[in-house]
Order: C-alpha cells, then sequence, then structure tokens
C-alpha cells in the first residue's frame, strides 16, 4: 500500500542519516529498532522457544481470557460431564477391586485405562450406602499428586493430543526433508491455526533405538548440550520416573545486531503409557504456574531489557517403537496465535530452517548413546539409572512393539471388501431393455 511505502522511505532516510552521521549511532539506533521484529521472529521460530509475541499491559489487561486458558475450562467441563454419565457400582466388594485396579494403573501411567474405572469410583461416592462410602476412601487414598480431578484432566488432554498426532484434518505441510542427517532419514512438518492457537507438528522417523530417543528427552538437565541456541538447562522437580519439572534458557545472537536475547521456558511433562490403544509413548507439557507447584520455587526471569519468559501451552512428544533400531517420533506444539502479526510465509520459512535443525540434533546425540558410548553424556544418565534405561523403559518400548504386531495381524487378516463391478453392471442394464426400464 501506498502509506507502507512512504513508511519504509521515511525509516530509509532516518537510517540513511544516522549512518552519515556516526556509525555507533547508526548502530544502536539499527539494533533498538530491529530488537522487536527479532523477537517475533525468535518467539514464532525457535520450538520450544516457539510462543506469542510479548503485549502490553494494556491489551492484556484488555483481553476477557487467554486462548490457552479458555482450552482449560473447555478440558475441566469435558472431564466432569464424563463422570456424570458413569454409572455407580452397588455392591463394596466391586469398588475394592477397581480402587486396586486404578492405584496400578497409574503407577504404570496407563491414564486412560483407568480413566472410566475413576470415573464410576467418583460417581459412586456421591450415590450413598455402603459402596459410597467405600468409593470416597478409595479416591482419599490416591497418591496425592494424583487426586482424581488431576487424573481426569490428563486423560483429556491426552485424547485431545492423540487425536491431533494422529489426525490429519486441518493440518497444512510446511516443510519435508530427506537425510537430513544419518541419523533422521525424513521428516515432515505441519501447521495449524484455529480457536486462537497456533500449533505445529514435526513427524520424524529416526534411524536410532527409541530406549535413546527417550533418554535424549527425558534427561532435561543435558538439553544444554544438544537443543539449538540453549545455554542452561535444569530439572527443578522430579515426580517419580515419568513426570518432571524442568527450565531451559536460550541465547539468540544475530549478526550486526549488538544486542543479545534471552529467553527461558519453564515445562511440565508427565508421561502417558497408550502402547496397549496406539502402540507408543505419549509425553505431555505445558508451561505451569508458580502456584501449582507451592513446594518449587520458580527461577527469576533472565535479567536485561531483551529478555522474556516463554509460556507454552502444549508441548507434546508421541514415540512410536518401529522394531530393530528405529522409531518415530512426534513433535506437536501449540501456543496462543498472534494472528496477522505472523503471516503464514514468515512461520513457514522459521519452520523449515529450525525444525529439521532440532532433529537433527537430537538424532546426532542419541546415534551417540552406541557409537561414542564413553563420550556420551546421554550414556552416561542411562548408566547411572539401570532401572529406568534397562528395565523399565524397555519393557514399555516391548509392549508397544508387541501392541503394533497385534494390530498389523489384524488388518492382515481382515477379508478384503468384495470389489464391485460397476461397469458390467450398467452394460447388462443397457443390453436388457427390461432392466433399463425398471
Amino acid at each position: 500500500p501506498p502509506s507502507c511505502l512512504r513508511m519504509i522511505h521515511i525509516e530509509a532516510s532516518s537510517v540513511e542519516a544516522a549512518v552519515s552521521s556516526t556509525l555507533p549511532v547508526a548502530a544502536v539506533w539499527l539494533a533498538t529498532a530491529l530488537a522487536p521484529a527479532i523477537v517475533l521472529i525468535v518467539c514464532l521460530g525457535l520450538a520450544p522457544a516457539f510462543g506469542p509475541p510479548r503485549r502490553s499491559r494494556s491489551s492484556v489487561a484488555s483481553a476477557k481470557q487467554p486462548d490457552s486458558e479458555v482450552l482449560k475450562v473447555v478440558e475441566s467441563a469435558t472431564a466432569a460431564a464424563a463422570v456424570a454419565t458413569a454409572a455407580p457400582f452397588q455392591r463394596a466388594s466391586e469398588v475394592a477391586e477397581t480402587a486396586s485396579a486404578v492405584q496400578r494403573l497409574l503407577e504404570d501411567d496407563r491414564y486412560l485405562v483407568a480413566e472410566p474405572l475413576l470415573q464410576r469410583l467418583q460417581a459412586t461416592a456421591v450415590s450413598g450406602g455402603a459402596p459410597a462410602r467405600a468409593s470416597a476412601r478409595a479416591l482419599s487414598q490416591l497418591p496425592a499428586s494424583l487426586p482424581a480431578a488431576t487424573v481426569l484432566q490428563r486423560c483429556v488432554e491426552a485424547r485431545a493430543a492423540l487425536a491431533s498426532i494422529c489426525g490429519a484434518a486441518g493440518w497444512r505441510l510446511v516443510a519435508s526433508t530427506e537425510r537430513e542427517s544419518p541419523a533422521v532419514p525424513r521428516s515432515s512438518t505441519f501447521l495449524k491455526r484455529e480457536a486462537g492457537l497456533m500449533w505445529s507438528k514435526t513427524v520424524a522417523q529416526l534411524a536410532v533405538p527409541a530406549v535413546d530417543a527417550c533418554a535424549v528427552v527425558r534427561e532435561s538437565q543435558l538439553f544444554k548440550t544438544w537443543y539449538p541456541c540453549c545455554v542452561e538447562s535444569e530439572r527443578l522437580a522430579e515426580v517419580g520416573r515419568a513426570e518432571g519439572l524442568f527450565r531451559v534458557e536460550q541465547r539468540y545472537e544475530f549478526p550486526l545486531v549488538p544486542v543479545a536475547l534471552r529467553e527461558d521456558i519453564v515445562l511440565h511433562g508427565f508421561l502417558v503409557d497408550v502402547s496397549e490403544e496406539h502402540g507408543g509413548l505419549l509425553v505431555c507439557g505445558r508451561s505451569p504456574k508458580q502456584s501449582e507447584w507451592a513446594d518449587v520455587r520458580f527461577p527469576p526471569k533472565p535479567p536485561g531489557r531483551y529478555s522474556w519468559r516463554t509460556d507454552v501451552t502444549a508441548l507434546q512428544f508421541f514415540v512410536e517403537p518401529c522394531g530393530g533400531a528405529g522409531c518415530k517420533m512426534t513433535l506437536q506444539l501449540g501456543v496462543d496465535d498472534p494472528g496477522d502479526a505472523c503471516p503464514n510465509w514468515l512461520v513457514d520459512a522459521l519452520m523449515k530452517r529450525v525444525i529439521a535443525r532440532l532433529f537433527s540434533a537430537l538424532g546426532d546425540k542419541a546415534a551417540a548413546v552406541a557409537s561414542s558410548p564413553a563420550t556420551s553424556p546421554h550414556a552416561a544418565c542411562m548408566a547411572a539409572n539401570p532401572q529406568i534405561y534397562n528395565e523399565w523403559l524397555p519393557t514399555k518400548i516391548a509392549a508397544c512393539e508387541a501392541s503394533r504386531r497385534a494390530s498389523a495381524r489384524l488388518v492382515a487378516a481382515a477379508p478384503a471388501a468384495p470389489e464391485r463391478r460397476w461397469t458390467s453392471s450398467l452394460l447388462r442394464c443397457f443390453a436388457s431393455p427390461a432392466a433399463g426400464k425398471a
């Protein structure tokens, strides 16, 4: 538009005048002018530093509710509706058996299998009589970190994540790479924008064992050894084998800009074992609030004018063992959509360059576990935790592979649909006057 051209002309004149006066003044001016744009590019291009641009206080105050908060409210309402329709138990003995089964399933991270049982316990607790008292007692004996409401909330989150990861509706292919590195034979990145959220999904085929790939993701304190631009990473809390809270800090430097940008992210992640249902392992994560972790003090955000903390609405990994020495990994990320401030062409250009680099680094670190165990920090962590990496995780991966083999056998044994010969039927119709009249 003409107005934009005039603005560009004015800015160009300002730059020319500054440069002609003194080079240091021009450098400072350029850094100040470009900093907001660089922040926007970094926020939208570097996963999981893939987040919305900073908003002014007035815009935050005028917003009724962020889309990520609306998503949480919808998930809570969905879980409550499912409990309301569950059938209560009629005998106290059924309650005891179910409570024991729920405890075992939660210990194995099988939330989706425990969900209908937990819903029936909740429905029974408000029905009255001896079964109600037994159900209330069973619910009170759940782990303090996993009350019934938290479990059901995680089930809703996991189902939504799987539906999006395994589905194709609404996704647009942004980039597809072949042989990005020996450990990553191919990957495809997709994007969709809906309901005020921006989602990215990358599906990568890794030529490394699933155990090694999972170790690179799980050992969050080692992100600084491979994650692009990451300079600090630390584990803030560990809740059992399959849940944790961690923080990463990234530093971005650009040519001709004498300003370093610093960003940190606090993330909470937990494992959902869907080996029987989907033949894989799902990790769900997001940026938590300090109020949700009263016993853990979050570090302050990096100091400085050009530093910020990114809030991630959803960060999910889905690992599918493919047998032998390979696996498929899907990374899905959701943030509040900045709208027209970030057009599709800008997101596409950044995705093509950044996501492939991310998986290439992840694959190389996973491959180093077997190729260079003496120098690999992940191999050292795996050796220090044999119960996790030699027993617990391989058992889960073996269950995934068994489920996928069983599904393949069912598909192979299914009878083929009969071929319908529409052409011959039409020929018979035209050849017979009686049939044609009918």
